[in-house]
């Protein structure tokens, strides 16, 4: 029978909260970073599903980025700043819309007969696609 000291137990429990926070921080990044902002239709694009368009102004820019109920970070890139601080077992909250925004739900579930783009839906739905990826990179990078 294997006997395990606490030391070992110890340096074991380190790797598996290193491998955790590594998961979650990739994962979380590769979700927002893969949610894209295209042309919209004033510019000479069109409503993809998936995308935020960039003709409505502050909607790609209203992302609203917290961790804790801490005060949000906004713009575009503020999930970096978040996802940088993030440790397993945090809770961080990434929206778009608000006062930037307030058209953000019509863009995202459509309106008036003009189809929603479900950018958040299309993200979320990938989030086992994520977590598998990022987990392959943490073995190799967390021995």
């Amino acid at each position: 029978m294997t006997k395990y000291t606490f030391a070992q137990l110890d340096r074991w429990a380190a790797k598996v909260e290193r491998r955790q926070t590594a998961i979650l921080k990739q994962s979380v990044n590769d979700m927002l970073k893969d949610i894209r902002i295209v042309p919209g239709i004033t510019r000479g694009g069109s409503r993809r599903r998936g995308t935020i368009p960039r003709d409505l102004g502050a909607l790609a820019s209203s992302l609203q980025s917290t961790l804790f109920g801490s005060t949000a970070l906004t713009g575009e890139d503020s999930y970096v700043m978040v996802v940088g601080q993030l440790q397993a077992g945090d809770r961080a909250r990434f929206a778009w819309g608000g006062t930037l925004a307030p058209y953000a739900q019509e863009v995202h579930y459509g309106a008036n007969g003009v189809p929603g783009t479900f950018w958040r839906d299309e993200a979320a739905a990938k989030w086992q696609g994520y977590v598998r990826a990022a987990t392959i990179r943490a073995k190799a990078q967390i021995p």
